[in-house]
């Protein structure tokens, strides 16, 4: 076997054998954060054991005394290689330790959000013992994997910003979430008075829903602030922010509008069922509209900063998330008006189907056009893409609407469905499904056979490749882009996102031994590394010191 190729082996087998190892460890403080909320919980209820807890506490006892010591020992085996880790290697670690840190870090806020929101609303006198126990369990898994993710000498230097990029996500999701269940709770006590005549008192749920609200901002606060996910400016962390914080915020925004939209719509005129209608989802649409644009406008002006290629993703899945609501909604509106004219007994459900199908057809066609542009001039290449998408969508949609349609045909031919229904009326939804999809794929097959009569004119126009005898043209002058390395300790976070958005600059950081630099030193290391490059016309490598002391050396080209 030649050399590459053991080389070759040898890196599997070393990805191969991480995997498998902190496979196990993650395994484990699962185990292990199981045992410990169930020990705590028991330990909390007192020392007695009856007949129903002796089950419970032998889980407990075998999911804290055997996998806490098997976690100990392998991760002391595991971290003896951190410092010399291999890339993959220190992949592999971020990832098993954002995994562990995302699931505590669930665990743990959603059991302490319940616990205060139970104590608030006088509920929590059977149950607070479990709570606190999962809070103290697995808050203390969430804290030993924070405190291993960011020490100066296990912090992984492969995506090393993994956990708490996923940490924000999942706040910021429940953040979202919990605010608009607490407007949902306002809202419901001012407009739909028959709620509070019922069950208890309405300001200890009201309470609750501002504690889980206020509970879960905080803790976004704690990551997008606080451990500086604002600042980051990877690929990673930028999709990552512009999925959850613009694309899913915006799609209930989307979905929001239509239900409030469902409420207006006169149809059929009566304001005895405007008001049920209200009174059934609208709290419910218009706390989760509030909240989801707020987040979606935030956030959307957050990308500004992160690159024109974050900013052209969000628009086209925004512009696909507006398309399928136009498409549902064209559907709804088909089998609506396939209903009104297949049976008369179709004549009460027939007005709701059209409502909601209008209504998701307005907001979808709104945002559709805001965002896809359909009439404005647009780069071919950047959106074939989205068009590709779009049509392996639309196929998939389409032959689930034909396999239903051809079913439900050939199930009344042989005779299985009830005589009281016709073809149509058997056949409308799926059919509305499959029409709509018709409709809005020619559109797009249209502009998909523009694109390409444009790219083939503009290759023709393109010059022509020069003759064999012919002196090869001159190549044009690189891009005047600089590099820059820093080398130091980890937590320089900071210091490497400022430098970042330096137009023209590559940074490239080397992790050194020694403590975390404080945020005022990382500051003064990012103004001097600036100066220096604004009087230095080549690449540099600059060494900070923990005083705040940098040396430079000019690199070569």
């Amino acid at each position: 076997m030649s050399a590459p190729a053991k080389t070759a082996t040898g890196q599997t087998v070393n990805a191969l054998r991480g995997l498998i190892l902190h496979g196990l460890l993650l395994i484990l403080l699962v185990l292990l954060g199981i045992g410990l909320s169930l020990l705590i919980s028991m330990s909390l209820r007192g020392l007695a054991v009856d007949e129903d807890r002796q089950l419970v506490l032998a889980t407990a006892l075998a999911f804290t005394v055997i996998p806490g010591p098997l976690a100990w020992a392998l991760w002391v085996w595991i971290r003896r290689k951190l410092v010399t880790a291999h890339p993959t290697d220190a992949a592999i670690w971020s990832m098993q330790g954002s995994a562990v840190y995302l699931i505590a870090l669930i665990m743990s806020s959603t059991a302490l959000l319940q616990l205060l929101s139970s104590l608030v609303g006088g509920t929590a006198a059977d149950t607070w013992q479990d709570r606190a126990g999962t809070v103290l369990g697995w808050g203390l898994i969430t804290f030993w994997q924070f405190r291993m993710l960011n020490s100066v000498k296990y912090a992984p230097r492969e995506l090393p910003h993994l956990a708490v990029t996923l940490g924000n996500a999942y706040a910021l999701g429940l953040a979202g979430f919990s605010l608009a269940m607490a407007l949902r709770t306002a809202l419901e006590l001012i407009f739909v008075p028959a709620i509070t005549l019922l069950g208890q008192s309405p300001l200890p749920r009201l309470l609750g829903a501002v504690v889980w609200a206020v509970g879960a901002a905080v803790l976004w606060f704690w990551h997008w602030k606080l451990q500086r996910v604002q600042t980051l400016r990877d690929v990673f962390t930028s999709f990552v922010v512009m999925l959850v914080g613009v694309c899913l915020a915006a799609l209930a925004t989307l979905l929001a509008a239509a239900a409030a939209l469902n409420i207006i719509i006169p149809l059929p005129w009566d304001i005895g069922a405007m008001g049920e209608r209200f009174a059934s989802f609208g709290p419910l649409a218009i706390s989760a509209l509030l909240s989801g644009a707020m987040f979606w406008t935030y956030h959307h002006w957050q990308l500004a900063g992160r690159g024109t290629l974050v900013v052209s993703v969000s628009r086209q899945i925004i512009s696909g998330i507006s398309l399928a609501l136009l498409a549902s909604g064209l559907g709804m509106v088909v089998n609506a008006l396939l209903a009104s004219i297949s049976s008369p007994l179709n004549s009460e459900t027939a007005p709701s189907v059209l409502r909601t199908g209008i209504a998701l057809a307005l907001v979808g066609i709104l945002f559709w056009v805001k965002y896809f542009q359909p009439g404005s001039p647009a780069d071919p290449e950047s959106r074939r893409v989205y068009l590709v998408l779009f049509f392996g969508v639309s196929a998939v949609v389409a032959l689930v609407a034909l396999l239903i349609v051809g079913y439900r045909v050939f199930e009344m031919l042989v005779g299985g469905a009830s005589p009281a229904l016709n073809l149509l009326d058997y056949i409308r939804a799926p059919l509305g499904w499959l029409l709509a999809t018709a409709g809005v794929s020619a559109y797009h097959f249209a502009l998909w056979k523009s694109d390409r009569e444009r790219l083939a004119a503009a290759r023709l126009q393109a010059p022509a490749a020069p003759a064999e005898d012919s002196p090869a043209p001159a190549e044009p002058a690189p891009a005047d882009v600089r590099t820059v390395i820093v080398v130091a300790p980890h937590g320089s976070d900071h210091l490497l996102s400022t430098l970042q958005l330096t137009e023209g600059l590559a940074v490239r950081w080397i992790a050194s031994s020694g403590p975390r630099l404080p945020e005022e030193i990382t500051q003064q290391l990012a103004n001097r590394i600036t100066e220096a490059l604004s009087t230095r016309p080549g690449s540099l490598l600059a060494v900070a010191s923990p005083d705040g002391q940098v040396s430079f050396t000019e690199l070569a080209d």
